[in-house]
């Protein structure tokens, strides 16, 4: 009886622990934009995009890196064209997986 429970006091400890180290692998990469909400209109050309990202290795907006902080916040100045402007955030993570997060925002020229 000693024998089975310790059989299976050690089963549950190792997959256990294995749900624990694939956590990152299971979830993948993750992008939360804060501000400002997908599909707004601004009538000024400059908008500070803000955002947090999670389990990441890289990330690019437009084709061009760009830079987090150690807790994993963003925040990206971009010039908006008069009209209809789209934007693409790209992540990847230490697994080589990757997503792509599309902000539309429309610059309403006075």
């Amino acid at each position: 009886m000693i024998k089975a429970t310790l059989f299976i006091s050690i089963v549950c400890v190792v997959i256990g622990y294995a749900i624990f180290a694939m956590h990152d692998f299971i979830l993948g990469p993750s992008l939360s934009i804060l501000e400002p909400v997908n599909g707004s209109s601004f009538t000024t050309p400059d908008i500070h995009i803000k955002g947090i990202v999670q389990r990441i290795q890289e990330i690019s907006l437009n084709g061009r890196s760009i830079t987090i902080d150690d807790k994993g916040n963003f925040n990206e100045v971009v010039l908006l064209a008069p009209g209809y402007n789209v934007f693409t955030f790209a992540v990847r993570d230490k697994f080589g997986r990757s997503k792509e997060y599309r902000l539309e925002y429309i610059y309403k020229v006075n």
